[in-house]
Parts: structure tokens; C-alpha cells; sequence
């Protein structure tokens, strides 16, 4: 029986990148991100599209259903 591993999108975020996906997928603004991670909102919104890039999304919608999937 060979077992297959399937990777999540996520695998392939750095970690600050998943440390604010993390916090977005808590439903936490750019802002109170940037204030929490003591970095600027710009540093914070540029995190955000690399993020939605690496997985493929468009929309904060997507990443809280991608983020439901991940913890099913």
C-alpha cells in the first residue's frame, strides 16, 4: 500500500508569511497585524500578496475557506 502525503498550499509559506496568514485567518486587519508583529501596514499588505500569490488566491474570503480546510 503506498501511501501518498499531500501538501497543504501553506507548506510553501515562509514563516513570517504564515505567521500572517495565521493572523488573517483570525480575521485580523493589516493594521492590527502590523501593530501585533511591530512592522509597518506597507510591510504587512506586501506579506499579504505574496501570500495570496504563493496559494493561488484572490481574496481574504478564499484564505479563511483555505485556512478552514487546513485544520480539517
Amino acid at each position: 500500500m503506498s501511501h501518498k502525503k499531500i501538501n497543504h498550499p501553506i507548506v510553501s509559506l515562509a514563516t513570517r508569511e504564515l505567521e500572517v496568514y495565521q493572523l488573517l485567518a483570525k480575521g485580523m486587519k493589516t493594521s492590527e497585524i502590523a501593530k501585533a508583529l511591530s512592522l509597518k501596514a506597507n510591510t504587512i499588505s506586501t506579506i499579504k500578496k505574496v501570500i495570496f500569490k504563493k496559494l493561488g488566491i484572490i481574496s481574504i474570503f478564499e484564505l479563511y475557506k483555505l485556512s478552514e480546510n487546513a485544520n480539517n
